[in-house]
């Protein structure tokens, strides 16, 4: 009976402690993505390589609105279409209409209205949030992150099979 309950003891202290980790590799990316941001604001999906791993990154500037979640999945499904745009492309059509009324006075003026629609396949489904900071003029800017396979290198002649 006590070797069980010093096992259960165990077991459960092992999985308090090992609960949460604390991944330096991606906590480097956010900065590193921090610093690029900062150096030169950006928005969109870009891909960014490591030594060992391959990451998309997608960064979303927003203003702060008075509800901070619906900020938050505001910027969550902006990150998601910049990846699935990044990743399996896009087609935009846009058509403009140009209305001309005149009022009772005999004055005239032009209502422009634009019509921009974007449709792509395929679905991203989730993408880690990696981190947010407030960037240039008052935007909260929300970093998020997938890792994805590494491309094969191409090899050397070295490497290569003669026929």
């Amino acid at each position: 009976m006590k070797k069980l309950l010093s096992l259960v003891g165990a077991i459960i202290i092992a999985a308090t402690t090992f609960a949460q980790s604390y991944n330096s590799d991606l906590n480097d990316l956010g900065q590193y993505v921090q610093r690029m941001y900062l150096n030169e604001p950006f928005e969109g999906a870009r891909i960014v390589e490591n030594v060992d791993k391959c990451y998309l990154i997608t960064v979303v500037a927003e203003r702060s609105g008075k509800n901070d979640y619906a900020t938050n999945r505001k910027a969550e499904v902006k990150g998601l279409s910049y990846a699935n745009t990044f990743l399996n492309g896009a087609v935009v059509s846009q058509n403009t209409v140009v209305h001309t009324k005149e009022n009772s006075r005999g004055y005239s003026f032009e209502e422009i209205e634009d019509f921009i629609e974007s449709r792509s396949m395929g679905y991203v489904q989730t993408m880690q949030l990696l981190s947010t900071f407030t960037g240039d003029k008052g935007k909260k800017v929300f970093v998020y992150c997938k890792q994805l396979p590494m491309p094969e290198k191409p090899q050397g002649k070295k490497n290569r099979k003669r026929k």
